[in-house]
């Protein structure tokens, strides 16, 4: 079965935690054909992970994950089937 997936990563401290979020993602994709959208507050630390990744786009495809910059004002979005809050974020 095919689900949506909602990660979202809020930067803490650089890699740890933006990598252990974008791994998962790309597994899910890969490996399990899910869909998955990406959710970042701080794109500049995914760039050393994703260099093709551009830190000012506020929504792109990386390696079959939509990637979005995760927005200070929330606007509404369809909710995904699983919504993942990594490292205990806080959820918009």
């Amino acid at each position: 079965m095919k689900a949506s997936w909602d990660i979202f990563c809020s930067v803490v401290d650089n890699y740890g935690d933006i990598g252990v979020t974008w791994r998962l993602a790309r597994q899910l994709v890969a490996e399990h054909q899910q869909s998955v959208r990406l959710w970042v507050d701080d794109l500049s630390a995914f760039v050393p992970l994703c260099p093709e990744a551009d830190a000012t786009a506020a929504q792109q495809m990386q390696q079959g994950v939509e990637v979005l910059q995760w927005p200070g004002q929330w606007q509404s979005v369809d909710v995904a089937d699983v919504v993942l809050e990594a490292f205990a974020c806080k959820l918009p």
